[in-house]
């Protein structure tokens, strides 16, 4: 793959658009921002994950990767985040990304003081 993009930079923007964006400026593959406000996120069932891969395998570019919100470093239980990962893995399972993108989100943390 030469030229991919992520949809963090059209956000709202629908799958068959984002399609035609990728396919008409010659990028090869796509990173979906993976929030609730966006088309694609872990909340789509089934059917609608298989119709985003179908959109993607037909115009020919391919989703390079899933990017979520699970903030992996954060202080507090380790559960919640587990589970939003294992749904952001899931996702990214069934629409062929081999990579999930995550955010740190241990904020607050002074370099200096890790040691």
């Amino acid at each position: 793959m030469k030229l991919a993009f992520s949809t963090l930079g059209v956000p709202g923007t629908s799958v068959p658009e984002v399609v035609r964006l990728a396919a008409g400026n010659g990028y090869q593959g796509v990173e979906l921002r993976a929030h609730p406000e966006e088309p694609v996120h872990p909340g789509l069932t089934p059917g609608e994950r298989a119709a985003v891969a179908e959109e993607f395998r037909r115009g020919g570019v391919a989703v390079l990767a899933v990017a979520g919100y699970a903030r992996v470093a954060a202080e507090g239980d380790d559960e919640p985040v587990a589970a939003e990962l294992a749904g952001l893995v899931e996702l990214a399972r069934d629409l062929g990304a081999p990579y999930v993108r995550v955010f740190p989100g241990g904020g607050g943390l002074d370099p200096a003081e890790a040691d």
